[in-house]
């Protein structure tokens, strides 16, 4: 089966009782007719025993009664959601989607949580072309959830949903919806008003709240790397990096249970993510350097060279990445991730966080003093991994958001960035450098080829590096 996916832009409303429609056909001067018609819908949900997949913003069902009937596994894409969809078949869950979702299940079986049976009446805005702007759902809901005591619930609501219309429309519905009575509605979901879920009752505190955002950008990152989606890699790595880095930065205020040996699996997880993060940056920096070269400096096939190898050596890498992703350590290393989020206090007091917030950034200062004074390029590298932790700690501070504390952080987190930019500019400088040499001597052994610009892009990297340097020199003065 094959799968499609749309991107979702949709409100959700309550409504008091008696509430009436107001029309819609007067809510934009682009709307040229209001088509209606009834559904009855059966969405049956599914999810692993622990809910992985709610915790993860994830919902999967399986749909009947509408035009758009089938398999749906919604993803978060923010600002909107994505929906991912499949064809019926049959009442198990496609073996497509289990794949697709193993990591984010952690290889737990998915299990029925809840059946939602809705009568709708739904509204589609057209505009003269016949194009559908959006769409409004009036949706009577009644819901079964699953458990040792199955509970039943009703209620109505309203979705409005944006076809080819824009924000503007958006706004314009939301408000027309308004001044009749309606209000935003407090659960995001159906599965979560059914399942009594209060989407406020997940812990808020800075720690916790910090540690929960980068396990389901792991957890996003797993199932776009699954898909396919090498674009992926550099938010699940950075993911991947921002939970090390909390483990080590702040440490002290977290369980020492397994902290070492998840630390360890991280990294082994950020290498290989690194590996084909490290062929993306260096591929768009050599085409970007040889499209600043006049024609006449460009010997040869080049920038076929660059792609070709480049490209194979990514490939090679990103075969080992979604080989890892089967394994069970993988699986084992999101169990632990999972079980390290449970455990983390939900509160923690601000004062010891910005004290070691202020010990990160301290380190910063340390280690570009430790480079100024020798002069090694690693210890810029050092220097620059001791930013990154530093803008990291910030960034969780910031989570608290209360007056001077998330003002300080903000600063923090302002400079560390362009600190790690500068010297993780210098530290891909020096890399390329060996790749360059490395493509110079292939080029200039193949017949039909040239090394000449290659030993130019060569000695223009080596000056970038040499500049950084200087720069990085300069603010350790500073």
């Amino acid at each position: 089966m094959a799968a499609e996916s749309y991107l979702e832009r949709e409100l959700k409303f309550d409504v008091p009782a008696g509430f009436v429609l107001p029309d819609f056909a007067e809510a934009s001067p682009r709307v040229s007719r209001v088509d209606r018609s009834e559904q009855q819908l059966r969405n049956e949900y599914f999810d692993t025993p622990d809910h992985a997949l709610r915790r993860a913003k994830m919902t999967l069902r399986r749909r009947t009664g509408s035009p758009d009937a089938g398999w749906q596994l919604k993803v978060p894409h923010p600002p909107a959601r994505e929906e991912i969809r499949l064809a019926l078949d049959g009442p198990l869950v496609p073996e497509e989607l289990s794949e697709l979702l193993l990591g984010v299940r952690r290889g737990q079986p998915v299990r029925p949580v809840a059946v939602l049976e809705t009568d709708r009446t739904v509204t589609r805005l057209l505009d003269a072309d016949g194009r559908m702007l959006a769409e409004v759902a009036d949706d009577s809901v009644r819901a079964a959830v699953a458990g040792e005591a199955a509970t039943v619930s009703s209620w109505r609501e309203i979705e409005v949903e944006l076809g080819t219309g824009d924000e503007q429309l958006l706004d314009e519905l939301a408000g027309l919806l308004r001044q009749h009575g309606a209000e935003l509605a407090a659960s995001s979901s159906k599965l979560g008003r059914a399942l009594g879920e209060d989407e406020q009752a997940e812990p808020v505190g800075p720690l916790a709240g910090y540690l929960i955002e980068q396990q389901r950008a792991l957890l996003a990152g797993d199932l776009a790397l699954r898909r396919g989606d090498a674009a992926a890699v550099h938010k699940t790595r950075v993911a991947s990096r921002r939970f090390r880095s909390t483990l080590r930065t702040f440490g002290e205020l977290l369980e020492p249970r397994d902290r070492q040996w998840l630390d360890e699996e991280l990294r082994w997880y950020a290498g290989l993510l690194g590996e084909v993060r490290d062929r993306q940056v260096q591929r768009a920096a050599l085409l970007a350097m040889v499209d600043e070269l006049a024609d006449t400096e460009v010997l040869g096939p080049v920038r076929a060279r660059i792609e070709r190898t480049l490209n194979a050596e990514q490939a090679e890498h990103w075969a080992v990445v979604q080989q890892a992703m089967t394994s069970d350590r993988y699986l084992r290393l999101l169990d632990s991730v999972h079980e390290f989020v449970q455990a983390v206090p939900s509160e923690v007091p601000l004062r010891q966080l910005r004290t070691l917030m202020r010990k990160a950034d301290r380190k910063v200062t340390k280690r570009l003093k430790q480079a100024g004074e020798q002069g090694q390029p690693e210890l810029l590298h050092r220097a620059r991994k001791a930013a990154k932790r530093a803008r990291y700690a910030g960034e969780l501070v910031q989570l608290d958001g209360s007056g001077k504390t998330a003002k300080r952080a903000a600063k923090q987190v302002a400079r560390n960035e362009s600190l790690q930019e500068l010297l993780g500019e210098h530290q891909d400088s020096l890399v390329g450098l060996e790749l360059l040499r490395r493509l110079g001597s292939v080029a200039g052994t193949t017949p039909g080829e040239n090394g000449f610009t290659f030993g130019m892009l060569y000695q223009r990297r080596l000056q970038r590096a040499a500049e950084l340097h200087e720069h990085a020199s300069w603010l350790v003065r500073s």
